[in-house]
Formats: structure tokens, sequence, C-alpha cells
């Protein structure tokens, strides 16, 4: 296995781990039912953004965190959306700039939740769908 070299293996990273999403009982639904992500438009944002924070391409011009607000958000959906990325890059990459990926990972699902949390999104009734 090898490290992340270049923007074929953030396309790998980024198409598998949002395949798993997709596929996710939770976060699918999220994305696919309440968002309805149009994934041929996704994809590529996401591949210019973890392209932009890997090898600094300056592709990616957003603000994630702003298009996550209305959604229905737990703070345990952080920890599965974390946990898919992690798995994902841990099946097709090893090194450096892998670790890294995950490094970067983790601090925004932190930040995420922790600006959710700030912004009183989250449903603390356990009262969510799938």
């Amino acid at each position: 296995m090898h490290d992340i070299r270049d923007d074929n293996d953030v396309k790998t990273l980024v198409h598998n781990f949002y395949n798993n999403v997709e596929q996710d009982e939770r976060l699918g639904y999220i994305f696919n039912d309440v968002a309805g992500v149009d994934w041929d438009h996704h994809l590529p944002r996401m591949v210019d953004f973890w392209s932009n924070l890997l090898f600094q391409t300056r592709r990616y011009k957003g603000r994630p965190f702003r298009q996550h607000l209305p959604l229905p958000l737990e703070q345990e959906d952080f920890g599965r959306w974390l946990e898919l990325f992690e798995d994902t890059v841990d099946q097709h990459f090893s090194g450096e700039r892998a670790d890294y990926a995950k490094e970067m990972a983790r601090k925004i699902a932190s930040s995420f939740s922790i600006r959710m949390e700030m912004e009183g999104k989250f449903n603390h009734t356990n009262e969510k769908q799938p």
C-alpha cells in the first residue's frame, strides 16, 4: 500500500469515502434524502477540498460549515463520518500524508461538532431519523 501521492489518489479516497457515506444508514439518509446531494457536483468539489488540504492546490473556495447548518446532524454523526473516513484511508493508503488526512478529518469533525453545538443545532431529545 502506498501513501496519498497525487490528485488521482485524492479522487480514489474521496469517491470511495462518499460511496461509504452514501451507503451508510444514518449518513446516507442525511446526504441523500435530506440534503439531496447531487453527487456529480459534490464529488469534484470534495476532491478539490481534500486536494487543497493535502497539497495546497488552492482549488477549493468555499465555506463548508455553513452548508451543514440546516441539516439534522447529531454529535455522533460526526463520529460516524470520521470513522468512515479513517476506514477508507486505511483501506487504500498508508504513510505520512494518509496520516495527515486522518488528522485533518479529526479536526474537521471536532470543529464542526463544536460549532454545531454552539449554534444550538443538536437535538438532545434523541428523536432522530435513521
